[in-house]
C-alpha cells in the first residue's frame, strides 16, 4: 500500500495561459504557457487571488501582505517567493516524480551515493536525503543553492550527508570523472536554455548529449536509478528514452516515459513537462 502523500498545493485551474494555484490559504495566478484551452473555471474564481504575475508588464503587480506560506510536502518544509522570471521555487509538476524517488529509495537495500543536476532549491534533494544516502547537490546559481541550503535548514536535514556545489553542471562532472566519483542514482531535470558560472550558457539540444555521456561515465556499476525531465516543448519522450537508452550501465531494469501532469480537482489538469526514467 502506497503512503499518502501530505501536500498543501493545488492547482485550482488553468487556460487561456494561465495557472490559478493554491498553497496553504494563498492563491497565486501566473502564466502557463503551454494551457491553450479555456478556462474551466469562472472569472468570478478566478479574479480572487493573493498574488499574481502580469506577463505584459513581466512583474508580480499584486504581493500578499507578510510572507508566503511554506510549501509542505509529507515532513519536508520549502520556502516560497514570488521571483522576477514568475516561478516561485517549486515546480509542483515533478509531484509524480518525488514521490517515485521515495518509493525507489526505500526500497534500495544499501546506501546510495546520489547526485541531484540543475537542483534548484532542492525539493528533489531533500527527498531523497536519508540517514541512508549522500547526496551531491548542484546548480550554476549561488542564490538557488542557498535557498536550498535554507529549505535544509526548515527541513530539520542539516545533519544529513548533503554536499552543496555552486558551478557549471559540465564543468563539475568533468572534474568527478576525473577523480573517479561514481553515482547510483542520478536526478536531471536541465533546462532549455540557461545561464552558467563565469558566463557559460546551456543549451539543452546543443548540450544533452554532451551531459549524458558525462552520465554514462559516472554511474556505479550497480545503478539504482535515473531520472530525466524535460521542460523543452521541442523535445519528445522518444529523445529522452533514447538518452536512457544510451547509457552503458542499465542493465536489466526498466525505462518509462510519462508526463509531468498536475492534477486538478476542480479544474483543468496542466502537463508542463515529460520525463523519462529508469529503474533497478
Amino acid at each position: 500500500m502506497k503512503k499518502v502523500i501530505e501536500c498543501n498545493y493545488r492547482l485550482l485551474d488553468c487556460g487561456e495561459f494561465e495557472k490559478l494555484e493554491q498553497i496553504g490559504e494563498v492563491i497565486i495566478r501566473r502564466p502557463a504557457l503551454q494551457a491553450t484551452w479555456k478556462q474551466k473555471l469562472g472569472n468570478d474564481i478566478w479574479k480572487h487571488y493573493h498574488a499574481k504575475f502580469d506577463q505584459a508588464k513581466n512583474i508580480w503587480t499584486n504581493v500578499p501582505d507578510g510572507k508566503l506560506p511554506y510549501f509542505e510536502y509529507n515532513n519536508l518544509t520549502f520556502e516560497l517567493r514570488l521571483s522576477p522570471n514568475r516561478q516561485i521555487g517549486i515546480f509542483p509538476e515533478q509531484l509524480i516524480n518525488w514521490q517515485w524517488l521515495r518509493e525507489v529509495i526505500s526500497q534500495a537495500t544499501r546506501p546510495l551515493n546520489i547526485l541531484n543536476g540543475f537542483a534548484y532549491t532542492g525539493v528533489s534533494t531533500l527527498i531523497s536525503s536519508t540517514k541512508g544516502t549522500s547526496l551531491t547537490h548542484i546548480d550554476a546559481s549561488s542564490s538557488s543553492v542557498n535557498w536550498a541550503k535554507q529549505n535544509c535548514r526548515l527541513s530539520n536535514l542539516e545533519n544529513n550527508n548533503i554536499r552543496w556545489i555552486v558551478d557549471d553542471i559540465i564543468t563539475f562532472l568533468s572534474r568527478e570523472v576525473k577523480r573517479g566519483f561514481v553515482y547510483d542514482g542520478i536526478i536531471l531535470d536541465p533546462p532549455a536554455f540557461g545561464h552558467g558560472k563565469k558566463g557559460a550558457i546551456w543549451k539543452i539540444g546543443r548540450d544533452l548529449p554532451k551531459l549524458m555521456k558525462l552520465v554514462d561515465k559516472l554511474l556505479s556499476n550497480n545503478p539504482e536509478f535515473i531520472i530525466l525531465s524535460c521542460h523543452d516543448k521541442n523535445y519528445k519522450h522518444h529523445e529522452l528514452q533514447d538518452e536512457l537508452i544510451k547509457l552503458q550501465r542499465l542493465k536489466n531494469g526498466k525505462i518509462e516515459t510519462i508526463d509531468l501532469t498536475i492534477e486538478s480537482e476542480t479544474g483543468n489538469n496542466l502537463t508542463a513537462g515529460k520525463c523519462a526514467r529508469w529503474k533497478k
